[in-house]
């Protein structure tokens, strides 16, 4: 009797153990990257996954040395699974489908292939926090680098290969209308409203080269503004308009400087009726939404450059990603 206790209780830990083993998750979080405080916002937001799963960011533009890297400690950990989480505003933009290329989820490039190397930017771990000082020692080697100032370019003659992994790979939606960013949104306009009847918004986001899919990042932006006029009429404190654009950075001359006198005509046009309040729907300061500024010198407008991060809610966002992605 003892013996078939024992032989029990041997074959369930056995059969735990096998569990385990087939069901170790891990988490990589993709990011763009930039300056160390812009990093720390990331690594910072990752904290409350990294409490229960073995958590890497990848810093970079689809990256693959960072992303590789990532995979490497990941599946060095013993992770045989991991939730991809692209924490990027949009969809609509090559470096979604070239992650999704380079981790074998689309079977062919469905643009010219690019690498983007932040080489200041290295894989951080969520757990140790590894970054700054020891960036030079992880650089390691790019398979083609483009000048860093230059986000436009796409290399025809370069050829990426995929990813090596051996785990499952489980791809999740970016940031692009979530509830989340409504909300956030929605407090970032509270920050500097005091007359919501005779304020017009402008929300203003990055947004990509190609025209198709600007129009995909712009409606997107537009969900997040009826979302955000929902939660208005709720606290009866609703804007007299909320639009929504994209600036275009990396876009040809032609698209760039149209881009721009639309964004500075609606200032304009909307400061003869009231006040202009311009919001930035970028993820982290310190970066590209600095550059708004630039664009609307000399002209009167409400702005405090708060980024959707440092927010609790994008933490909030990853935990969600991640637990959806394992149901």
């Amino acid at each position: 009797m003892r013996q078939k206790v024992y032989f029990s209780l041997i074959l369930l830990l056995f059969t735990v153990s096998v569990y385990a083993q087939h069901s170790k998750i891990g988490v990589m979080v993709l990011a763009h990257g930039g300056a160390q405080e812009w990093n720390q916002m990331i690594i910072d937001a990752t904290k409350g996954i990294s409490a229960r799963y073995p958590t890497e960011v990848a810093f970079g533009m689809a990256l693959p040395r960072t992303m590789q890297a990532s995979i490497d400690k990941l599946e060095g950990m013993g992770v045989n699974k991991i939730v991809v989480i692209p924490l990027f505003i949009s969809s609509h933009s090559f470096i979604i489908r070239q992650s999704e290329y380079l981790l074998g989820l689309r079977e062919e490039l469905a643009d010219p292939p690019m690498v983007m190397d932040h080489s200041m930017e290295p894989t951080a771990s969520a757990n140790t926090q590894s970054h700054g000082s020891d960036s030079h020692a992880m650089m390691g080697h790019t398979q083609a680098a483009q000048p860093a100032s230059d986000h436009s370019m796409h290399d025809q003659k370069m050829t990426l290969e995929r990813l090596h992994t051996k785990s499952k790979i489980i791809f999740t939606k970016p940031l692009d209308d979530h509830p989340i960013v409504a909300n956030i949104i929605f407090q970032r306009i509270n920050e500097l409203s005091k007359n919501p009847s005779n304020e017009m918004v402008i929300l203003v986001g990055h947004g990509p080269n190609p025209e198709e899919d600007n129009k995909k990042w712009v409606a997107d932006m537009e969900s997040v503004s009826d979302q955000v006029r929902t939660l208005q009429k709720k606290s009866k404190k609703v804007s007299k308009m909320i639009l929504a654009v994209t600036v275009r950075d990396d876009a040809d001359p032609d698209i760039y400087n149209q881009a721009k006198e639309n964004l500075r005509n609606l200032v304009v046009q909307g400061g003869k009726q009231g006040d202009v309040i311009v919001v930035p729907l970028f993820l982290s300061r310190g970066g590209a939404e600095q550059k708004i500024i630039t664009r609307l010198e000399g002209l009167t407008y409400l702005w405090n450059g708060h980024t959707l991060l440092p927010d609790p809610r994008i933490s909030d966002f990853i935990n969600q990603s991640v637990a959806n992605a394992l149901k």
